[in-house]
């Protein structure tokens, strides 16, 4: 990790000034590429135990300037009042935070990246923006697999057998029926289009996943294939943590995240042009 001093400031940007949203950079304002991370569910910009914070902070010190923002209606930010459907809403906000950084820089590249809903509207909007030119996505859409049903099968089994021995808790609530939003992911047809799409413009991914996708996911090969047929010209990278949790409360597993997107990250400050 670089040893590079950051500051910190908010940002109102959009119609109206109704979007609001917090930059970090290194504090000589020299950072040649840019982060925007899109809010996560109904989490404002810190992002779930601070995850969006203590990563921008932690990307600064690498030379990125780095925009973690509140979509329109969540945290600080206003609805704006707009009937137009929540996906063009999305859209139009996420393409706010990249004109209003774009005003009056010109940075090598712009990453977008998020957690869960964050980072399926990232997918959504890069397909749409040749600006951006990397990805960081954690926990977005996973596909059972044949390989995922073996793999499901025999850990059903197993705990199966440990509870019939004593060895696992009985619960009295099923994990499901304790969720308050149940989030459904994109469809596969969607998400290979956009795949196909960013391929072909070259633009490199990084994705994480967690134990907390252990319903869809649950292999660190799974991902080639879900989409197998396509060619990911070495433009996609990934790192799984089945030990983790969707959100993580513990430092240290966050600190996990952190690390495997910095060590992951798609464009290098002043690795273009």
């Amino acid at each position: 990790m670089m040893n590079v001093e950051i500051k910190e400031g908010c940002r109102r940007f959009g119609e109206h000034g109704r979007l609001t949203g917090v930059v970090t950079e290194p504090a000589d304002g020299a950072a040649r590429a840019a982060i925007v991370l899109v809010s996560a569910g109904l989490t404002p910009k810190f992002g779930p135990f601070r995850l969006y914070a203590q990563l921008a902070r932690r990307l600064a010190r690498e030379g990125y300037l780095v925009l973690r923002f509140d979509l329109g209606g969540i945290g600080d930010s206003g609805d704006g009042g707009s009937e137009l459907p929540l996906a063009k809403r999305t859209e139009l906000e996420i393409r706010a935070a990249l004109d209003h950084l774009s005003d009056g820089r010109v940075f090598d590249g712009v990453i977008l990246g998020g957690l869960c809903s964050g980072a399926e509207d990232s997918f959504r909007y890069a397909e749409l923006d040749p600006r951006v030119t990397g990805l960081v996505m954690m926990d977005p859409f996973g596909y059972k697999t044949l390989g995922f049903r073996a793999r499901d099968l025999a850990v059903r089994a197993a705990r199966r057998a440990l509870w019939l021995l004593g060895r696992l808790p009985t619960y009295a609530a099923d994990n499901k029926a304790a969720s308050l939003i149940d989030y459904a992911h994109m469809g596969h047809a969607e998400s290979s289009r956009i795949l196909r799409t960013l391929l072909a413009r070259k633009v490199p991914m990084h994705f994480v996943y967690t134990g907390g996708m252990h319903e869809s996911f649950n292999h660190k090969r799974q991902f080639k294939a879900m989409f197998a047929g396509i060619d990911f010209q070495g433009l996609v990278t990934l790192d799984y943590f089945p030990q983790l949790r969707h959100t993580q409360v513990l430092e240290a597993d966050r600190r996990l995240v952190i690390e495997s997107i910095a060590r992951g990250l798609p464009l290098s400050p002043g690795s273009a042009g």
